[in-house]
């Protein structure tokens, strides 16, 4: 014959028994969302790796040269004189029929972009063949 008071504990154990297996469920949830965001980290560091890699290839001296070198009738390109140099409020402002030109000849700058050489550095985040 049960008493009050055993019919009592065993409630307080089977509840003490499902908060426990509550917690247990959810601590286990929580790291495999902890797994999971640390994968997807881990997939961005080595993303930035790459691409670090990728950027200290594209921006070696020896082939900014070249490709300078290269597109030098389109780019033209000059070295610096200390004379150029002024602050922000020095420098004139462009006259508007200046950048109706520059629109319209917009079409001209696209088709020197899509006609110019490409190059021929094959980087990780670039797929060959496009």
């Amino acid at each position: 014959m049960l008493r009050t008071f055993d019919i009592i504990l065993i409630t307080i154990m089977l509840a003490a028994a499902t908060v426990t297996y509550k917690i247990k469920y959810d601590a286990e949830k929580r790291m495999a969302d902890i797994r999971t965001l640390q994968r997807k980290i881990n997939a961005e560091k080595d993303t930035i790796t790459l691409l670090k890699a990728d950027w200290s290839l594209l921006t070696q001296p020896n082939r900014l040269q070249r490709l300078t070198e290269i597109y030098q009738s389109e780019l033209n390109l000059a070295p610096i004189d200390a004379k150029q140099i002024v602050s922000v409020g020095e420098v004139p402002e462009r006259p508007a029929d200046d950048i109706q030109n520059i629109i319209s000849s917009s079409d001209e700058l696209l088709a020197i972009i899509n006609n110019a050489g490409t190059d021929t550095i094959s980087t990780g985040s670039v797929e060959q063949g496009q």
